[in-house]
């Protein structure tokens, strides 16, 4: 059987796959001639179980990186041969992110049955004309508090990738205690620079073996961090609390901090570009040299510490945060009433963002219990 398919691959996320549909195909939805490859495998299935021949190929069929996830590894084995079982001769096949196995069989079909395959990828860019850059730099000024050589830090590194061409990521180390401002920060960044688009993994929620399929692949309908990055919406990458990682996963960060390109068993990404950013409550570089091991540390490009809160940092968090929930109190305390009860219970250090937060609610809540307490002793 000849093959005269032409297949149309788009590398990057959702909404970049979608718009190359739609610059393609203006009515795909609606095409009675457009057929979804997961679609088409449960129906497949369903007349092999039945015993009835399937007929139904698809003209134009679209390969959404979702569908990779509902076959099982043994379809992904020879997934190229599914696709073009399902389709005709003469169709037109849209692939969105292909896992390796399937790039590999587009490599040969290409190369020995002089099929038609084309490839496109996102391009990711972010705008940031000195400007906006030195506003939207002032504007997250406002909102961190207590952290301003951190923060002129951070700055110079965002400077730096507006003026350069990187070919692998670069990655800054944001450490210190705990409730700083250091996740803040990014979310800050995150929505001042790159429209809140960005990947975020919280690392300490990959406790054990079980997560090694997706830093490594292993099992290809299952997402990967390969997945996950093919489909990133920009080149931000939060990976938070790194020092809470089990070190069997180091591994996998060796390639994506120090190369151009990401690889585990399933897929392979492009980094170029990448700003990624980590969190740890580590106290200092030796610290962080004996606890990640050399091989991670030096992939790092820059360590950026977050001091502790002064007193009067403190005394700035501690308003601020009453300020912020005044809608919650403002028809029955004042602010000033709120800040004479919680002020002695606030050190003048040692404190966090996360212990004002939880003294200022004890405050209101024993505030509003003062009013009625007098019932409940009766």
């Amino acid at each position: 059987m000849s093959n005269n398919r032409k297949y149309i691959v788009s590398i990057g996320s959702k909404t970049y796959f979608k718009s190359q549909l739609e610059s393609q195909l203006p009515n795909w939805e609606d095409d009675d001639n457009v057929a979804t490859f997961l679609d088409l495998v449960k129906e497949s299935d369903e007349r092999k179980t039945q015993g009835i021949p399937f007929e139904n190929h698809a003209d134009i069929l679209i390969v959404y990186n979702d569908n990779y996830s509902g076959i099982t590894e043994q379809a992904h084995d020879r997934i190229g041969v599914l696709i073009d079982e399902l389709s005709n001769e003469d169709s037109t096949i849209y692939i969105h992110n292909p896992p390796i196995r399937l790039k590999e069989y587009l490599a040969y079909v290409k190369e020995n049955e002089d099929c038609e395959v084309e490839y496109s990828s996102e391009i990711y860019t972010t705008d940031m004309n000195e400007e906006d850059f030195v506003e939207n730099m002032h504007s997250i000024s406002t909102n961190i508090f207590g952290q301003e050589q951190a923060l002129k830090e951070i700055t110079k590194s965002m400077w730096y990738l507006t003026k350069v061409e990187r070919k692998k990521p670069y990655v800054i180390m944001l450490y210190g205690n705990s409730s700083l401002g250091k996740t803040e920060i990014v979310r800050e960044i995150a929505n001042k620079f790159y429209g809140d688009k960005f990947v975020e993994k919280h690392l300490s929620m990959f406790k054990n073996t079980t997560y090694s399929d997706y830093f490594f692949g292993e099992q290809p309908n299952r997402k990967t961090l390969g997945f996950d990055l093919l489909e990133r919406n920009s080149n931000l990458i939060f990976l938070d609390e790194l020092d809470k990682c089990p070190d069997y996963f180091y591994s996998a960060f060796y390639t994506l901090f120090d190369s151009e390109v990401f690889k585990d068993a399933s897929y392979e990404v492009s980094t170029s570009g990448m700003f990624i950013i980590l969190t740890a409550n580590y106290l200092d570089k030796k610290q962080m040299m004996d606890n990640l091991g050399l091989p991670i540390y030096y992939r790092i490009d820059k360590f950026i510490p977050f001091n502790d809160f002064d007193c009067d940092t403190i005394r700035d968090i501690t308003l601020k945060e009453i300020a912020d929930r005044a809608d919650e109190y403002s028809n029955l305390l004042t602010s000033d009433d709120i800040y004479e009860a919680v002020s002695p219970l606030i050190s003048t250090q040692g404190e966090n963002a996360r212990t004002i937060k939880q003294k200022v609610q004890q405050v209101i809540e024993e505030l509003l219990f003062s009013k009625i307490e007098s019932e409940f002793d009766d």
